[in-house]
């Protein structure tokens, strides 16, 4: 039995961020947080993105969610001109080790 790690939020973001836009393609473009060609996503784009791939589920991302406005991390915060990348994947790091199950391990 082969298991693979699924693809938490936190994943696409360190894969690419970015910001007034839930998703972006590589010209800067903004896209669907599902199409083809996005590469980058913003804090709520990333759970988006891994919702519809189906690497976490609706409870879950409800769970993140929950987690991420009652520590003030919304969409301003996202947004502000000196927020970095850095701080995105770090939060979401700590979101997901609050809420999600301790296994990130795909059903085989």
């Amino acid at each position: 039995m082969t298991t693979t790690k699924r693809k938490l939020p936190s994943d696409y973001l360190a894969q690419g961020w970015c910001q007034r836009e839930y998703a972006q393609k590589k010209s800067g473009k903004s896209v669907y947080y599902d199409a083809v060609d996005a590469c980058s996503w913003c804090l709520w784009g990333a759970m988006e993105i891994a919702l519809w791939n189906h690497n976490i589920d609706n409870q879950e991302s409800n769970k993140l969610g929950r987690w991420l406005f009652d520590h003030n991390y919304d969409v301003p915060w996202n947004d502000a001109p000196s927020r970095t990348q850095a701080e995105v994947v770090a939060v979401m790091l700590e979101a997901e080790a609050a809420v999600l199950r301790r296994s990130t391990e795909a059903a085989p």
